[in-house]
């Protein structure tokens, strides 16, 4: 078991260094802003719903992969700004089209303000298909560009890092348990499982009840594998306001690993140095 827990040690070493650390010898290890972009179909009033969550406002311009099929499209933020759309170019089945500030001048970034949303629909009134964003790039006025692409990069990167660092938080826990206690046995077994929803206790909101749900979202979905959508169905509120919330509860846990990885490396060191 000492061996085993050891080796699940050394496996969160690689996970700091994919947590704590964004690029190596100049070189990003996660290439692209984290924009936090995405979109949904408005049925009801036959539109997209774009968001970004960069944790402030952005300047920025758009690029999306839209079926050819649909003619021309306008565009307007959720405050009423009027936004221009051209296609860049066109390749079979596909176009890419072009949201940027509504002046003459081509790939002129516009102002996004933070909770803002964006709202495209087709020129003709025909019906926004639930398929229509493929590829995706926002090119930010002062930042690298994000896309769709880094964004998958980036979610795949972090998954393993937690996955590493759990194992190493679970061994370096149970070490640190048995030094401590001698051979007696922990009152609950350590897992996975128990570490996550410790970090899960700890997540905030503005009050109360928005914690409780905050929690409740994050303990049915990483414990439980219940379906995001069946998870927050039961919360009165509009499908924005949910989408917030549930960001707001994902960022905050992922806020509660990012302090440990900062605070855990200099214990896992004195507990290394004490190991037989």
């Amino acid at each position: 078991m000492k061996r085993l827990r050891l080796i699940l040690m050394a496996l969160g070493a690689p996970a700091l260094l994919l947590l704590g650390v964004h690029e190596f010898a100049g070189t990003p290890i996660s290439k692209g802003y984290e924009t936090g972009f995405e979109w949904h179909v408005d049925p009801s009033n036959n539109r997209l719903v774009l968001n970004a969550d960069a944790e402030g406002n952005v300047t920025c311009w758009l690029v999306l992969e839209m079926p050819a099929k649909i003619q021309g499209f306008k565009a307007e933020t959720s405050a009423g700004t009027r936004l221009r759309t051209y296609q860049k170019s066109l390749s079979g089945s596909t176009q890419m089209v072009a949201i940027v500030k509504d002046t003459s001048a081509p790939e002129t970034p516009f102002d996004w303000p933070s909770g803002t949303s964006l709202f495209i629909s087709p020129q003709d009134g025909t019906s926004a298909p639930s398929s229509a964003i493929g590829e995706w790039y926002v090119y930010l006025a002062n930042k690298t560009y994000d896309s769709r692409e880094r964004a998958k990069w980036r979610k795949t990167l972090f998954r393993i890092s937690i996955v590493l660092f759990i194992f190493g938080l679970i061994a370096t826990t149970i070490e640190a348990v048995e030094k401590a206690r001698g051979k007696e046995e922990p009152r609950e077994p350590f897992s996975a499982e128990y570490c996550l929803k410790q970090l899960i206790k700890r997540v905030e909101g503005a009050d109360a009840k928005q914690s409780e749900q905050m929690q409740t979202l994050l303990q049915k979905v990483l414990i439980e594998g219940v379906d995001l959508r069946d998870a927050v169905a039961p919360w009165q509120m509009s499908p924005a306001r949910k989408l917030l919330l549930q960001r707001k509860a994902f960022k905050s846990l992922q806020g509660s690993l990012g302090r440990l990885v900062t605070d855990l490396p200099k214990y896992l060191l004195e507990i290394q140095k004490r190991l037989p």
